[in-house]
């Protein structure tokens, strides 16, 4: 059960470490030298170490769990960044990208059950 807690934190930590990653990238300036570029988008920086942080979590809960059960899993992160990308970005949410998700949270439910 510990295993799945650590799954669980790592698709998270993954989620937020894709919209850091979103959220730089669309504040990298045209021009300026590479310092200042890195500087200026600074939360890509930091969703690339986030994201790192969720990788290290991810080898350790698969030391003890089976990767057929586990890797479906990270499909929650798919969802969590759904969810992100409407509320920080606004992107549109249309019915099928909704059903789409349903679908996902279908599998990942059976997954979890088995």
């Amino acid at each position: 059960m510990k295993e799945l807690y650590i799954i669980l934190l790592s698709v998270f930590i993954g989620a937020v470490g894709q919209v850091g990653l979103k959220y730089g990238a669309m504040r990298i300036p045209d021009t300026g030298s590479l310092w200042e570029k890195a500087i200026a988008a600074w939360p890509l920086i930091a969703g690339l170490a986030v994201y790192g942080v969720s990788t290290l979590l991810w080898i350790y809960a698969l030391r003890t769990v089976e990767l057929s059960y586990a890797y479906p899993l990270i499909s929650l992160g798919y969802i969590l960044v759904f969810i992100a990308s409407y509320f920080i970005f606004h992107e549109s949410i249309s019915v099928l990208r909704l059903g789409g998700l349903v679908l996902i949270l279908s599998g990942i439910i059976l997954v979890a059950k088995s």
